[in-house]
């Protein structure tokens, strides 16, 4: 994947470059197809007063649609990265703040979570905490849906009874199947959750990916599946809880 590399201050290195699937839940399905790469660059700086100064911050525009839900950040999506403080600011296409992010992720990083008003060309600019110096991998992800699962019980971790949706993916994807709210913004969990994505192959559904309790240890005992789809196709997510127990959950969706 190709991306930018800035060193802000110093020199310009690159240039940027259960059933049948839910449609009325799909956000991608109503807002269009948005082209861009969602690892979106790599930049060192220093100086750059909270992401204000804009000779010192490096950025780069991002298509929106309107409605669309997006999570962007030098931590808590899919290849970003970050050493030392870094900040994150949006500008809508009006050149106008929207959203800023510092300490996030449990971490020193920063991430943006934002829904854009209407479409266009929104800015986000990238720097480091006060006058301190910085490096990040900034990268997006766009949520493609979300769905409510009822409550569930006698699930037997999520082999029986589970609330079943079904989407199609594209190969190459990673996506993030989330009940954890502190990392896939718009999922919510009430009791032990659990996770199960099969892949759809002429009829027979394979287990691909599953999880209890997400890898970070920030979700407590929501579970998430981060995977990398390897085939187009279609895949179906199964929700269920622990053992025999009750729970519910908003399951969002983001492809990272």
């Amino acid at each position: 994947m190709t991306r930018r590399l800035l060193l802000i201050g110093v020199s310009l290195l690159g240039s940027a470059c259960g059933g049948a699937m839910d449609e009325s839940m799909e956000e991608s399905s109503t807002l269009g197809t948005v082209k861009q790469k969602l690892a979106l660059f790599d930049y060192i700086a220093s100086n750059t007063n909270y992401a204000q100064n804009v000779t010192n911050s490096a950025h780069s525009a991002i298509t929106l649609a309107a409605g669309e839900t997006v999570m962007i950040g030098t931590c808590g999506v899919t290849e970003s990265a970050h050493t030392r403080d870094t900040f994150l600011r949006l500008l809508n296409p009006a050149s106008t703040e929207v959203a800023t992010a510092d300490d996030s992720c449990d971490t020193l990083g920063s991430r943006i979570v934002y829904t854009a008003p209407s479409a266009g060309d929104y800015t986000l600019r990238a720097g480091c905490f006060s006058s301190g110096s910085c490096s990040g991998t900034v990268a997006i992800a766009r949520r493609k849906a979300t769905f409510a699962a009822p409550t569930l019980s006698n699930t037997n971790n999520a082999t029986i009874n589970t609330y079943n949706k079904q989407y199609y993916f594209t190969g190459g994807d990673t996506i993030r199947v989330s009940t954890c709210g502190s990392s896939a913004f718009g999922a919510t969990a009430s009791g032990d959750t659990v996770l199960r994505l099969f892949q759809q192959t002429s009829g027979t559904y394979t287990q691909v990916a599953t999880n209890d309790t997400a890898a970070d240890g920030s979700c407590d005992t929501a579970a998430e599946i981060v995977y990398a789809i390897p085939t187009s196709g279609y895949y179906q997510i199964r929700v269920g809880c622990t053992a025999n127990t009750a729970c519910s959950a908003t399951v969002a969706i983001y492809t990272e």
